[in-house]
């Protein structure tokens, strides 16, 4: 019944919308990040104000925070341009999240450290990993115990090399030999 009551809005249909929810769509439905209020914040960004009315007359919650704060509905539509939604979301009681960030306190964050695992908001805890192996931004790195004899091939030029100048110096030997390795 969700996914009927999210393309109900997108599509602009107040009668199907009447009907997801008869049926027992949730009228706050949780994103995929667990911030609760999606149909409304859908209906803001479309910018149909049938829809946000409708929404807002069946218990929407105007006041729903979202991963920036609180009146996730009220951003979306002024992110998305929507002059006459904003009006109506403040119409009916909504608060400016601008408003509120300047009576805030300084160093004042909008959301304490952890508070979404104390409110059981984000990806659930047994979401699989979305990325294949390669596109994963993980180093590898294996360790390898050299023989002497390739210690020797590998390297011997390099501190050879680093005598021939006259270079003494620990740290310049030991930069040579990384830079041989990496290459």
């Amino acid at each position: 019944m969700d996914q009927a009551l999210r393309q109900a809005i997108e599509q602009g249909n107040p009668r199907a919308i009447l009907a997801a929810l008869s049926g027992g769509a949730n009228i706050e439905l949780a994103d995929i990040h667990g911030w609760p209020g999606l149909p409304l914040r859908i209906a803001c960004f479309i910018g149909n104000v049938d829809v946000v009315c409708l929404l807002i007359e069946r218990g929407a919650n105007i006041h729903a925070a979202n991963e920036q704060g609180a009146g996730g509905p009220l951003r979306t539509a002024r992110r998305a341009g929507h002059p006459a939604i904003v009006e109506l979301l403040l119409a009916h009681g909504a608060t400016d999240p601008h408003e509120q960030a300047a009576s805030a306190p300084a160093g004042h964050d909008r959301r304490q450290r952890g508070e979404r695992r104390r409110h059981r908001c984000g990806p659930p805890s047994n979401l699989p990993e979305r990325r294949a192996p390669e596109q994963r931004r993980v180093t590898l790195v294996q360790e390898v115990a050299l023989p002497e004899a390739l210690w020797e091939r590998y390297f011997s030029q390099t501190v050879s090399a680093a005598k021939g100048r006259g270079e003494t110096d620990e740290h310049q030997k030991a930069a040579l030999i990384l830079a041989r390795a990496r290459d």
